[in-house]
């Protein structure tokens, strides 16, 4: 080795073995340099092939890197053995290799050649970069897929878990997948425990479910021949009750429409349920009550369909009825010519027990004088009650000789009848007036046109029956003057029911300007103002309300053509009452400031000042319509204060006590009339209008005018004079110092406007009169 060392590097006089290079050692070391870098070369490259290998598992062709790695591992020692060669002849080892690298190429060289068609296939680096972004586009929708499906799984739990509703998911085999914690929590049950099952179709519970049947059954119960289905179901609970449900079904299918799995939504309508059970009882409940109640109405409709034709004090029928009973007798029995008699009967000193016992006292005599009056009639006749001590009796098919012998029988029996009441005895009478119906209930040349009128008649006659001395039968002429007045009167009643039978308004704001002013016998209210003669421009407005009624025509009566009538039959109370109502009524429309710098002064009959329910009933209407009783003012006229001395105190002293102001209406009528006036403190003095009409040409009649304002000033009563015709009685007025005037010359009644503030406009025109 040494020696070989030497030779190699020392000697430069080396002639290398079996090869002719000129002898030039240059040319030896060139030779043998150059194979060695080819060599080193060569064993380069098969370290990189096998670290590429190992690198990438996916190379094509594995095999023919390992050949060819071989052939350069052989070309390389081949050239090393070149170079040992120049000292060292090996040749036969040197052919041996060289003949194994040419195997080795030729092998590599067969093998390499089929896979060309092969390695042509193979994409270019261009196309690799096309196949790697469009990889890459697939990778980054792929994800974007998949978080879209979490985003929608992540909802879908949301909804699975939060939901109120039972959600069961179930494979296409029957099996439940999941529940949620609401059907879980509806029944009982967790996920770990069994779980119940629907019960049949007639509410029958199932036999508890086995495991090995379990699955059979829910596969049988899930039979998708729909993608949809609703139905209602009682479910077991874990503890033993059953729960109506409605459940939902429905079938989720892929894009291509394959079945994936099923959902259950189940709502427990157990409650629901329940309330349509109640709802069935109450519906047959109802239809009990309904029966009952039909049978309750018709009892009822019974009992107002007796009300309404009948007296509830004494059972007999009233005067509507009686009316109507009236006119369908007359007008079908005058064709078969018979005769019937009316008679009007009025009890005789009845308001004498009403007064000394009471109402109950009278009511009493009532109900035995009816029981009384039937005694006394057949039973085919009618007998009505009119109202308060009043009668009416149709008697059927009799002539008047015949009617009168009836009437005076029951004269007899009504005068030998005692009332007893506690320990008081009281005999009555009664006054009856008749007429025969037939002969005057024509539409010719009668008298009579309706039933109305013929009862009226029959009124008239037993009105002069009481004229007459009471306790008497009179038979209607109708050529007599008074009967006739009395007629009058009866016809004067209908229209004046017909004015105060209107419904009353409860609220002013209902009010509306047609009220006051109707078409047909419709009570109408007017103004008249009174005007201070001291400064009638300071003075608030003063104005007295005064009624009126209107005819069918539309022509205003005055109230003496109705009023006697009114207080005939007690309607005076009734009508004092609607002038308070409907006159509050538009005081409650102005303004407040109008309302506290005005007063108005209302008229009360007798019936009002002997009503003691009158306050009361001033309280409310004052409470009602918020109207302050400082702005109104009552009138009481001296006839009616004089015959109810105490009763006009009381009510005075009330009234002031409430807030009014009193005025005493047409002083001066009766001189005596100052014994009592210090005994009734009224704030006005109103003088009668005869002693005002006569102070130009009567010196009398001024000096009593004067004497009466000096005596009501020395009192502390403010005067006013009515019925001031012209001027100079206004300056005559004027000169004996009166307060206040009130006439034509001021100004005449007005209608009174319903609409607000009018009456602010009514008090500047009335200032402007003076």
């Amino acid at each position: 080795m040494k020696e070989l060392l030497r030779d190699l590097l020392m000697p430069p006089d080396f002639i290398p073995h079996g090869h002719c290079y000129l002898w030039n050692p240059g040319l030896v070391w060139l030779h043998a340099l150059s194979d060695a870098l080819t060599a080193i070369a060569y064993y380069s490259i098969p370290l990189m092939l096998l670290y590429f290998i190992s690198q990438r598992k996916d190379l094509p062709f594995p095999s023919l890197f390992w050949l060819f790695g071989g052939f350069i591992v052989l070309c390389g020692t081949t050239h090393l053995v070149d170079i040992w060669t120049l000292w060292y002849p090996i040749y036969w080892l040197s052919g041996t290799l060289k003949a194994a690298t040419a195997v080795l190429s030729l092998y590599t060289a067969a093998e390499l050649f089929p896979l060309i068609p092969q390695a042509i296939t193979l994409p270019s680096h261009g196309e690799l970069e096309v196949a790697n972004e469009k990889l890459a586009r697939e990778v980054i929708e792929r994800q974007q897929a998949e978080l879209a499906l979490k985003d929608s799984e992540a909802k879908f739990r949301s909804i699975f878990e939060g939901a109120s509703i039972g959600i069961e998911i179930i494979d296409l085999t029957g099996k439940t997948v999941a529940r949620n914690p609401a059907l879980q929590q509806m029944l009982g049950y967790t996920e770990s425990l069994r779980w119940s099952f629907p019960t049949d179709a007639d509410g029958d519970r199932h036999s508890p479910i086995k495991t090995r049947d379990r699955r059979q059954i829910e596969q049988e119960y899930l039979h998708w021949e729909r993608d949809y289905y609703q139905m209602e179901k009682r479910y077991l609970c874990k503890d033993g009750h059953l729960l109506w449900c409605h459940v939902t079904g429905y079938l989720v299918r892929d894009s291509e429409g394959n079945p994936q799995f099923g959902i259950r939504m189940v709502e427990d309508i157990t409650a629901h349920k329940r309330a349509l059970k109640e709802l069935q009882n109450y519906q047959e409940r109802l239809e009990d009550l309904v029966v009952e109640r039909t049978a309750f109405l018709s009892k009822v409709n019974e009992q107002l369909t007796w009300e309404a034709t009948h007296d509830a004090l004494t059972g007999l029928i009233n005067r509507r009825e009686f009316l109507q009973r009236l006119e369908a007798a007359v007008v079908n029995d005058r064709k078969q010519n018979q005769q019937h008699t009316l008679c009007y009967l009025d009890l005789d000193r009845f308001k004498i027990v009403n007064d000394t016992c009471g109402h109950a006292a009278g009511d009493e005599l009532l109900r035995q004088i009816s029981t009384l009056l039937q005694t006394h009639i057949r039973q085919t006749d009618l007998i009505a009650r009119l109202g308060g001590d009043e009668f009416a009796l149709l008697l059927y098919n009799c002539p008047l000789n015949k009617a009168l012998q009836v009437a005076h029988s029951l004269k007899e029996a009504v005068q030998t009848f005692r009332f007893l009441w506690q320990d008081k005895s009281f005999t009555i009478g009664v006054s009856i007036g008749m007429v025969t119906a037939n002969n005057y209930y024509v539409c010719g040349n009668g008298a009579f046109q309706n039933p109305e009128k013929l009862l009226n008649a029959a009124d008239a006659a037993c009105y002069q029956a009481k004229n007459s001395g009471r306790n008497r039968v009179q038979v209607y002429q109708p050529d007599e003057r008074e009967l006739s007045q009395q007629q009058t009167q009866g016809e004067w009643l209908s229209k004046i029911n017909q004015a105060i039978g209107e419904k009353d308004l409860a609220e002013p704001e209902n009010l509306s300007p047609q009220i006051l002013s109707l078409p047909e016998n419709r009570f109408s209210l007017y103004y008249q103002p009174i005007v201070s003669l001291s400064s009638p421009q300071n003075i608030k407005p003063y104005y007295e309300i005064l009624l009126r009624l209107i005819d069918q025509k539309g022509n205003v009566i005055p109230p003496m053509a109705f009023l006697p009538a009114a207080e005939r039959y007690s309607l005076m109370p009734t009508i004092d009452r609607w002038v308070i109502r409907h006159f509050f009524a538009i005081l409650a429309q102005q303004e407040m400031e109008i309302l506290n710098d005005s007063l108005y002064t209302i008229n009360l009959s007798t019936g009002s000042v002997n009503d003691k329910d009158f306050i009361d009933f001033l309280k409310e209407q004052f409470s009602v319509y918020q109207i302050r009783p400082q702005t109104v003012c009552f009138e009481i006229t001296e006839s009616v204060a004089v015959a109810n001395l105490n009763k006009t105190s009381k009510l005075v002293s009330d009234l002031k006590t409430l807030g009014c102001q009193t005025a005493l209406d047409d002083f001066g009528n009766n001189i005596s009339s100052f014994s009592y006036l210090k005994d009734l403190p009224f704030d006005y003095l109103k003088i009668a209008g005869d002693l005002i009409k006569k102070v130009l040409d009567d010196p009398i009649n001024l000096e009593m005018v004067k004497t009466i304002n000096k005596i009501s000033h020395m009192m502390g009563m403010q005067t006013i004079a009515k019925f001031v015709a012209n001027h100079m009685i206004l300056e005559k007025m004027a000169d004996i110092s009166i307060d206040y005037v009130q006439g034509y010359e001021i100004a005449p009644p007005r209608p009174l406007q319903v609409r607000p503030n009018s009456l602010y406009q009514e008090s500047l025109l009335a200032k402007r009169c003076c």
